[in-house]
C-alpha cells in the first residue's frame, strides 16, 4: 500500500477529521486545506469535517469553524502544506486521536507521532499534491473545491513562473479545470486591488543592496502602521517589489512582528539555492522561496551577510 493509499484508506477510517494548515497562510495554504476540506465532503457526506485556523485576505470566501476542544476526541488531524510545529495555525491538531502531514516543502517535521508524514518537494504546491491524490483515486470535486486547488496552484507558482516539475504541474492544472473553477472571480480577488492600497505600495518601492547584489528592505512596525496593510499584505505581498531585476539574483524582505516578537524575512533568488541558508535560522521553504521567523535585527544581518556571500560565490561561478 503506497502512502496516498494509506491517506485515503485513514480519511474513510474516521467519522470526524479536522483539517489544519499553516499560520498567515497564503492562497495555497488556503487551497490545499479547504479544496480537501470541501472534496471530503463531496466524497463523504456522512463525515463530520471542519477547517480551523488564523484568518487574512487569502482566505478569499472561506471561513474557518470555530470549534471546542472535545471535536478532537477520536478525530482525524490532516495538516497541509507545513511541517514544522511553530508554524501550524491551532496547535490543537495535539488532541487528535491521529496526524496525517501533507507538504510540498523541504522540511522534515517536529511533530512526534505522526501517523503518516507525505512529504514530496517535487510538488510545486500542496494544493497541486491534493489535486494528484484526487485525480488517483477519482474523487468527485465541486467547482468551488476546483476554484481553491487551482487558485494554491497559480499562486505558489507566481502564475505558473516557478516550476519543480513543469510536466506535471501543467498536468495537474488541466486535471482541475475539468471542473469548472471561477478563474475570472478568484483572478479579480487576487490581483486586482484598491487604489489606496496600490499607492500605498509607494512606501515600500525603494531597498538596498548589498556589496553582491542582494536586495533587501527591513519594515519596522512604524512603517507598518503608517502603511495601514495588514503584516501578510507587507511581508510575503511586498517582497517581489525586488523582483525581476537583471543585477539582482536574491532579494529578502524583513518585517517586524511586534506581537510574536520575531522579525519575519521572505526570501527570494533567481537560480540560486537559498533554502539551506533559510534552514540555518529555523527556516525552510523552497530551492528559491523560503522564510524564516528572525530574532532580532541583528540576526537579520547575519542572513544578509550569508546572502551576500552566496551571490558572491554565484556570480564567480558563472563567469
Amino acid at each position: 500500500m503506497n502512502i496516498k493509499q494509506k491517506i485515503i484508506k485513514k480519511i474513510e477510517a474516521y467519522d470526524k477529521i479536522i483539517i489544519h494548515r499553516h499560520i498567515r497562510p497564503d492562497m495555497d495554504a488556503i487551497g490545499s486545506q479547504y479544496g480537501l476540506y470541501l472534496t471530503i465532503k463531496e466524497n463523504y457526506p456522512n463525515k463530520r469535517v471542519y477547517i480551523v485556523g488564523d484568518v487574512n485576505d487569502m482566505v478569499y470566501l472561506a471561513s474557518m469553524d470555530v470549534i471546542p476542544d472535545e471535536y478532537y476526541q477520536d478525530a482525524l488531524a490532516i495538516i497541509t502544506d507545513v511541517s514544522v510545529s511553530k508554524l501550524i495555525s491551532d496547535d490543537r491538531y495535539k488532541l487528535a486521536k491521529e496526524i496525517i502531514i501533507i507538504d510540498h516543502h523541504q522540511n522534515d517535521t517536529d511533530l512526534p507521532d505522526v501517523s503518516i508524514f507525505y512529504k514530496d518537494a517535487t510538488f510545486a504546491s500542496a494544493s497541486e499534491m491534493i489535486i494528484d491524490l484526487i485525480k488517483e483515486y477519482g474523487l468527485r470535486v465541486s467547482p468551488e473545491a476546483a476554484t481553491y486547488l487551482y487558485g494554491g496552484m497559480v499562486t505558489d507558482t507566481g502564475r505558473f513562473l516557478y516550476l519543480n516539475n513543469a510536466s506535471k504541474t501543467f498536468e495537474l492544472a488541466a486535471y482541475i479545470t475539468k471542473f469548472n473553477p471561477s478563474y475570472q472571480n478568484f483572478y479579480d480577488y487576487i490581483y486586482t486591488e484598491t487604489l489606496q492600497k496600490r499607492q500605498t505600495k509607494n512606501l515600500f518601492s525603494s531597498f538596498d543592496i548589498t556589496p553582491n547584489g542582494v536586495a533587501y528592505r527591513k519594515n519596522d512596525v512604524e512603517l507598518i502602521e503608517k502603511s495601514g496593510l495588514e503584516f501578510q499584505a507587507i511581508s510575503r505581498g511586498m517582497v517581489n517589489q525586488m523582483a525581476g531585476i537583471k543585477e539582482i539574483p536574491i532579494w529578502a524582505n524583513f518585517t517586524e512582528d511586534v506581537e510574536n516578537n520575531v522579525i519575519v524575512g521572505e526570501f527570494r533568488s533567481r537560480g540560486i539555492t537559498i533554502v539551506d541558508i533559510a534552514k540555518k535560522y529555523g527556516g525552510g521553504g523552497h530551492n528559491q522561496a523560503c522564510g524564516a521567523s528572525l530574532k532580532n535585527w541583528d540576526e537579520v544581518d547575519l542572513v544578509l551577510k550569508d546572502f551576500d556571500e552566496r551571490a558572491k560565490d554565484y556570480a564567480k561561478n558563472i563567469k
